[in-house]
């Protein structure tokens, strides 16, 4: 059986940040998106979203970041949040 990590519980507002790097090319953009819905795109550091508005329950937060050569990476998490914006 494979072990699940522990699921982050979020009570409010939280800003989601990004840890990105490209030293080939340089970082193009960051997406940012909720349960597959994109929320706000970063072209600037420190990449970052303010997650402020109604949410409640389990939801998947991922971002996906842009070289400006093309490639790109992404990650994702579960989260619980509680959140009446």
């Amino acid at each position: 059986m494979k072990s699940r990590e522990p699921m982050a519980i979020i009570f409010g507002k939280i800003t989601i940040e990004a840890d990105v790097t490209d030293n080939q090319s340089g970082v193009k953009k960051v997406e940012f998106y909720v349960d597959d819905a994109i929320k706000s795109i970063d072209n600037y550091l420190p990449y970052e979203w303010l997650w402020d508005e109604f949410a409640f329950g389990r939801h998947e937060i991922k971002v996906i970041a842009y070289g400006n050569e093309g490639n790109n990476a992404k990650d994702k998490m579960d989260v619980i949040i509680f959140n009446i914006g």
